[in-house]
């Protein structure tokens, strides 16, 4: 799978790559930018999905006070408002302090100038916060009567799947031709609608396949900074959004200072990278170098030249407390 990317996209990644310097101190390294990606995928298998694009990122400001998962902000907002959306630290304004830097989480509560958080998080008084809308399953592939951009019938069995995951948990969901979305376990399509169901910007989705090849179009507004989805850890399977649409390869990602490095693939993370419907597991021994998942001791070929591409979400078992983050722009 190779990503199209439009025009307007291509500007977005000459800024990202050519105007964001080094990011640290007080300013966001580059505003939110706008774009669009083209996704092929393609039949017959489950393809990761990545979302690169919030559906808008209306807000941004100051954090003003940190208290466990309450978060002031000097932005005054409308109580109760902030139902799908989450909170991305911009900025570290303190570089000595252990910062939140690149955090992505979901905001579960507002009031007119604090932010309840679904995990705490620890920026620092100072540090700049961008809100973000996080997309929707009707506003990502679209609901009846509107297009929607994957196969859509009257049963389960004749429909995609779509997988969203939180806390390690999975859980899918389909489109009912005429009616919209529903939950995978509602096979008949007679429930509730889930046309309203949150895909939260640090997730990914896994979209099974059942018909032919589709293009999934997703628009909207890219970040630009590090970032630091939440991951459940203890051996969890994370889906982890990739927002960024620049090719980059396991070794010049920068994402290894984030991981749980071992000395055997039990005792590491694993990062799974999908292509073609097969999801293939790579871990990072603790002497500097990536290796296959089967190669359990690290004693094969290196795989740092691996790519990893725009448009593909990434599964992540978490073994350690490191968590996971990709900085931005990547190493080279």
């Amino acid at each position: 799978m190779k990503p199209t990317l439009r025009k307007n996209m291509l500007l977005a990644l000459f800024v990202a790559a050519f105007g964001a310097g080094t990011a640290f101190a007080g300013d966001p390294p580059v505003s939110p930018t706008s774009g669009v990606i083209q996704v092929s995928l393609p039949p017959s298998v489950t393809s990761a999905l990545a979302v690169p694009f919030a559906k808008s990122v209306p807000i941004g400001g100051k954090i003003t006070s940190v208290s466990g998962t309450t978060l002031g902000v000097d932005q005054t907002l409308t109580p109760g408002a902030l139902t799908n959306h989450s909170i991305y630290i911009a900025t570290q304004v303190d570089p000595a302090a252990a910062g939140a830097y690149g955090r992505m989480v979901r905001i579960t509560g507002n009031t007119a100038t604090e932010i309840t958080t679904e995990t705490a998080i620890t920026p620092v008084v100072g540090d700049g916060f961008d809100i973000i809308e996080n997309h929707t399953l009707e506003s990502l592939f679209g609901a009846a009567p509107s297009t929607v951009a994957l196969t859509t019938g009257s049963s389960l069995a004749l429909s995609d799947v779509v997988y969203i995951e939180n806390g390690g948990v999975f859980t899918g969901y389909w489109h009912r031709s005429g009616q919209g979305w529903r939950l995978q376990s509602d096979s008949t399509g007679t429930g509730p609608s889930q046309n309203a169901v949150s895909i939260p910007y640090g997730k990914g989705v896994l979209v099974a396949r059942k018909g032919g090849t589709r293009t999934v179009t997703i628009a909207g507004e890219s970040l630009t900074g590090r970032f630091r989805p939440v991951t459940a850890g203890s051996g969890a399977t994370n889906l982890l959004n990739n927002v960024f649409s620049v090719d980059t390869t396991l070794g010049t990602s920068g994402i290894d200072p984030f991981i749980t490095k071992g000395s055997s693939a039990t005792l590491s993370d694993v990062l799974y990278i999908e292509s073609g419907g097969v999801f293939t597991g790579y871990w990072r021994k603790n002497t500097g170098n990536w290796y296959l998942e089967s190669d359990t001791t690290g004693t094969g070929a290196t795989q740092n030249s691996v790519p990893i591409q725009p448009g593909k979400a990434l599964l992540f078992k978490d073994r350690g407390a490191a968590g996971f983050a990709f900085p931005q722009p990547f190493k080279s």
